[in-house]
């Protein structure tokens, strides 16, 4: 993903509810404990991961979330979730990556503590720099994280 090359202050109050959302899934979920990595401004919705899962929030918080990681990451995830470690990105992959932004999404939501807001069906695209396309005007922040099988980038596209 191209991003700012300096972190910046972010404006969302939601992010770190993303964060501690994406940390408590991998962890519970996976067994993986991630470290937290620079904060930014998305410059462009072009990803440098392999698969993507993009799941969003209507009501009164209108926001896409994706999470999106190296294949590595997601064939260590197949492997902890279905027994058996694939050697390419399929329809199960990018169902178990669409599953991971459902939970992270599902997490923040619980965390922001409002029964009014809803969550969408996850979805996935892969494939090397697939763009994912945002709302005009959304304000569009991105953590970057780093876990024992490679990286993965949590971003969220609140609109205005």
């Amino acid at each position: 993903m191209t991003l700012a090359t300096e972190p910046v202050e972010l404006q969302s109050k939601y992010l770190p509810l993303f964060i501690d959302s994406t940390k408590a899934v991998l962890s519970t979920m996976l067994g993986w404990s991630v470290e937290v990595g620079p904060m930014l401004k998305s410059g462009s919705s072009r990803t440098a991961h392999d698969v993507s899962g993009i799941i969003g929030f209507g009501g009164p918080l209108q926001c896409t979330i994706v999470v999106s990681v190296d294949k590595e990451v997601a064939f260590a995830a197949a492997e902890a979730f279905l027994g058996d470690r694939p050697t390419e990105v399929d329809s199960d992959v990018r169902d178990l990556v669409a599953e991971l932004a459902n939970m992270i999404g599902g997490g923040a939501k619980e965390r922001i503590g409002r029964s009014d807001i809803a969550l969408g069906l996850p979805t996935s695209v892969s494939g090397i720099d697939h763009v994912i396309n945002f709302d005009r005007g959304a304000d569009v922040e991105t953590v970057q994280f780093k876990c024992p099988h490679g990286n993965l980038t949590v971003i969220v596209a609140i609109r205005n």
